[in-house]
């Protein structure tokens, strides 16, 4: 069986696999049904116990799944730098994902009141800022799907043409 890519697919497949390695899975930590306000501290504990043998320690974590945290209680996921899947943060008190680099599919952040995503590179699916406080997407690269800024400092401020230039959005861009 052949598998044909192209490069700009084997770039994110590479660049992936070097940001796996210093990541540590916090998948089953999710699955367990642990509060997401203790991932960060779960974090913590296993990189200090790895510093302690003195081996490479992580850099942060990722979890596989489709993550539904909609009106929860979430306020921060500080060491959170990569999702597999679709990331729901609907209507959270969410401040804070300052090393998410990269979501599988789809990103849902409306209603929150998070201000920046400064490290986010990478969503496969749809982006909803709608209602958020971002200003601004510095490094977003790529949205697979719709951009959705509606209500947000940022939508104010950019035009769909200056965004385009900026981010590959495959899909509507709502300002």
């Amino acid at each position: 069986m052949k598998i044909i890519i192209n490069e700009s697919q084997l770039k994110l497949i590479v660049e992936n696999e070097d940001k796996n390695k210093n990541l540590i899975d916090l998948t089953g930590v999710y699955e367990s049904g642990v509060s997401p306000n203790k991932w960060d501290d779960i974090f913590l504990l296993l990189k200090e116990k790895k510093e302690k043998k003195g081996d490479k320690t992580y850099d942060g974590y990722y979890i596989d799944e489709y993550v539904e945290l909609y009106d929860s209680d979430v306020t921060e996921l500080k060491y959170l730098v990569k999702l597999g899947d679709t990331l729901d943060l609907f209507r959270t008190p969410i401040k804070s994902l300052p090393m998410l680099k990269y979501v599988g599919a789809s990103l849902d952040l409306r209603y929150a009141p998070i201000e920046s995503l400064p490290v986010l590179e990478y969503v496969g699916g749809s982006l909803d800022l709608d209602r958020t406080k971002i200003e601004s997407l510095p490094m977003l690269s790529y949205v697979g799907d719709f951009l959705n800024l509606q209500y947000t400092p940022l939508s104010y401020s950019t035009t769909n043409e200056e965004l385009r230039k900026q981010i590959n959005v495959k899909g509507s861009i709502f300002l």
